[in-house]
């Protein structure tokens, strides 16, 4: 082995090299204030080996990457921990660059002969920047997407060339499949490749001024051991932050490491209403929010371009102490108004419902298509975003409240759920189970608003046959009309009663026979081979899937309400034409299966 080590020296020189490096001059001596260099180069390096094997698992595409980025981190044996130590070492290498500045304005080491050495750490921290907002999107999850279309939207803000700026940057008139790869291309290649330069760079000037600094220091020590020593727990440390963060989810579940939410949804109307930016980035976006309109180019380009100008000048303003206090000064403010207007930001969200509710409804839709993903056995050919799109849990909601929540409530006894913008027809909540079909056939709830108290029916036959038929019954004919209502429920055929309802089989026959022979239901209603169409809604089926989405497609036909019908639109009156139809019939589908639980 060391003769094998010494033919390498001699071909490479490498021990030569090392050696020059490891007597680099420190001057003032070894110190834990010096660190900071080295732990920005040991977590890049992290960052730059985890991303190496993220990029051979992920695949740019408006239609592939949530799903590749979904297989590493929940089918990929340690999948999750890689992606999440990348996370946190692009958070830490901004982290420790903002402290290296900070420290270098506090110390005064931006002087000559260090102006380059300065210069070099603040195009790498805006660098690092630019890693973490390209990075951000490639995720391509409903908070990435959203937080990156709103962030490049600014780019139109600049006068004749923002409008060809966000084109380069996102690859065309719109988001999409180029999107990504151009994202990827200046994530690895532009702010990647670039970070390393600089990188390099600040190295070679910081030996440079060492050696300069060296010659004038009445104290100089050396690299190594003393401060090699230093460097090395510093990093060290470093290792464990990011491992505690990367961990701080657990090692085990579907929220373990870096938390993937559900497939970025192109279509306008669901976009995500509570994305929010990088922690980095809540200052400005706080900042922003004080220039409304034309003028927000102000707070997103010409203030923070500004700031930059003055950063770059102050190893000339602070030659002296009045310049050096002034750039003191100065940072202080900066950084303490964008902690500030951070936890402002944090605040406002916290105390907003709407905002909650809305990343509680994300957090569920994520959860959601975990769950579907499992159920299908994994991702179907279009993508990812399918699974919600045929989901009747996810999508349900949406259309209900698109086209339904006009008229109908869908509220539990809480009153959470869905409102009605003018409460104007039945309360929807519970749909065909016992419960709700009770409520129909209750002389107190029958003309309430949950019913028919809002409707033109309140003052119709049917409401006055059960306040004068079903008030003040015996016991024993209570008990026929539970049998009733347990015979209609038993109609919709839904799956959360069907363990009940086969319990339940006499009585619901029973049911059936009352239904038809002693309470004259069919003298208006046709129940099976029983009664006529044309007076009142057909109850043969009624609440079933079929049966619901008949009624949803046309209320007026002859089957339901007839001439009679009070209002509610036909969805899809024309089933041979759905170019003329309200709703497809995936979407009354959709719709009548979130109906049915």
């Amino acid at each position: 082995m060391k003769s094998l080590l010494s033919w390498i020296d001699r071909r490479s020189g490498l021990a030569e090299v090392l050696g020059k490096w490891l007597d680099n001059p420190v001057p003032g001596g070894a110190g834990w204030l010096k660190v900071w260099p080295y732990t920005i180069l040991f977590a890049f390096c992290v960052q730059a080996i985890t991303g190496f094997f993220l990029w051979t698992y992920y695949s740019p595409g408006a239609q592939t990457a949530w799903e590749s980025v979904y297989f590493l981190q929940y089918h990929v044996a340690g999948g999750w921990l890689l992606r999440a130590v990348h996370h946190y070492s692009a958070q830490m290498v901004l982290v420790l660059i903002g402290i290296y500045l900070i420290q270098t304005i506090l110390s005064g080491a931006y002087r000559a002969p260090r102006e380059l050495v300065f210069w070099a750490a603040v195009l790498m921290g805006l660098f690092s920047l630019g890693l973490v907002l390209t990075g951000d999107l490639l995720a391509w999850d409903q908070n990435s997407y959203a937080c990156t279309q709103v962030r490049t939207r600014f780019l139109t803000l600049l006068p004749w060339i923002g409008g060809g700026l966000f084109k380069v940057a996102v690859g065309g008139p719109a988001f999409g499949h180029l999107t990504l790869t151009r994202f990827l291309a200046l994530h690895v290649g532009l702010f990647g490749g670039g970070f390393l330069m600089l990188l390099i760079l600040h190295g070679v000037l910081a030996r440079r001024a060492d050696a300069l600094e060296a010659a004038e220091a009445n104290q100089t020590g050396h690299l190594w051991p003393d401060q090699t020593v230093r460097n090395a727990v510093a990093c060290l440390g470093v290792l464990v932050i990011v491992l505690l963060l990367a961990l701080r989810h657990g090692v085990t579940g579907e929220h373990a490491g870096v938390v993937l939410g559900s497939p970025a949804d192109l279509d306008p109307a669901n976009l995500y209403a509570a994305a929010r930016p990088e922690w980095a980035f809540l200052g400005l976006y706080e900042f922003s929010h004080l220039f409304p309109g034309e003028w927000a180019i102000l707070p997103i380009f010409v203030i923070p371009g500004l700031l930059l100008c003055i950063v770059l000048v102050m190893p000339f303003v602070g030659r002296g102490k009045p310049g050096h206090c002034f750039n003191v000064t100065f940072t202080m403010v900066i950084l303490i108004g964008i902690v500030a207007l951070s936890f402002r930001s944090v605040a406002k969200d916290r105390a907003n419902p709407d905002h909650q509710a809305a990343i509680a409804a994300e957090q569920a839709q994520a959860d959601r298509v975990r769950e579907l993903a499992r159920g299908f056995g994994g991702i179907p050919a279009g993508s990812a975003l399918t699974l919600l799109r045929d989901d009747p849990k996810t999508q349900g909601p949406k259309l209900f409240k698109q086209h339904c929540a006009s008229c109908h409530d869908h509220v539990d006894a809480h009153g959470k759920g869905i409102k009605a913008e003018e409460v104007s027809a039945p309360n929807l909540f519970g749909y065909a189970d016992r419960r709700w079909v009770a409520g129909f056939l209750d002389p107190e709830k029958i003309a309430s608003p949950d019913y028919l108290g809002n409707t033109k029916f309140r003052r119709g036959d049917m409401v006055g046959f059960i306040k004068e038929t079903l008030a003040e019954l015996e016991d024993d004919e209570k008990q026929d009309v539970e049998k009733i209502v347990m015979a209609l429920s038993a109609e919709a055929r839904l799956k959360s009663a069907r363990d009940l309802d086969a319990k339940s089989a006499k009585q619901i026959q029973q049911g059936r026979q009352l239904l038809v022979d002693d309470y004259g239901c069919v003298d208006c209603h046709k129940f099976h081979d029983k009664g006529s169409l044309g007076d009142a809604p057909d109850l043969t089926g009624y609440g079933s899937r079929e049966w619901t989405i008949a009624i949803i497609s046309n209320p007026a036909h002859k089957q339901f309400y007839d001439r009679q019908n009070d209002r509610m639109p036909a969805y899809a009156e024309e089933p041979d034409d759905s170019a003329q139809n309200t709703l497809s019939a995936r979407d009354i589908g959709l719709i009548t299966d979130w109906l049915r639980k």
